[in-house]
């Protein structure tokens, strides 16, 4: 019934749950998961800076001591402060923090039981991004969490889920 289940993220606890469902479905039904994350061209909101703070892919603004163990390939020059005055810094941050985000996913698909997981990392309007892929790759389903790490603006122009429910071709979860 399910082959392949897209599962969309961001890092958010809603992304996290939704992981969490998507997996189970992919071990049930012994389908394919693909995990994506989109790279959006904008200036990241402070949610996110404060994650790519945590996940060591920005320094903190303020002089701060580097970590004890530096994370492999951290780019020293960026700070929190680029991921809000700098498009192109942005873009950049976003595509690490992106890939870190699927492999953490990747690990908890696999931990589940999914045999078949392959992480995306595209740039692009969140919405039509993952509608475009879940064509692209022929999926079944798309689960994405309820609420993601937006901005006022997402909130005033519509949600990414919302988009993503209105426009996909195939079956949507959104998880609380």
């Amino acid at each position: 019934m399910l082959d392949k289940i897209l599962c969309a993220i961001d890092g958010s606890d809603h992304a996290e749950k939704a992981v969490s469902w998507a997996s189970v479905l992919a071990q049930k039904f012994e389908a394919e998961l693909i995990l994506l994350f989109v790279a959006p061209h904008r200036m990241a909101p402070p949610e996110l800076r404060r994650m790519a703070e945590a996940e060591h892919v920005v320094r903190p603004t303020a002089p701060a001591p580097p970590p004890v163990s530096p994370q492999p390939g951290m780019p020293q020059h960026w700070t929190s402060e680029d991921l809000s005055r700098n498009a192109a810094s942005s873009a950049a941050i976003y595509r690490e923090l992106g890939e870190r985000l699927i492999e953490g996913a990747r690990w908890q698909a696999e931990r589940a039981g999914v045999a078949k997981v392959t992480g995306l990392v595209e740039d692009g309007d969140p919405a039509h991004r993952i509608v475009e892929v879940a064509r692209r790759e022929s999926v079944d389903l798309i689960v994405m969490g309820r609420r993601g790490i937006g901005d006022l603006q997402g909130l005033l122009l519509g949600s990414v889920t919302h988009k993503v429910a209105q426009a996909a071709t195939c079956a949507c979860l959104t998880v609380e």
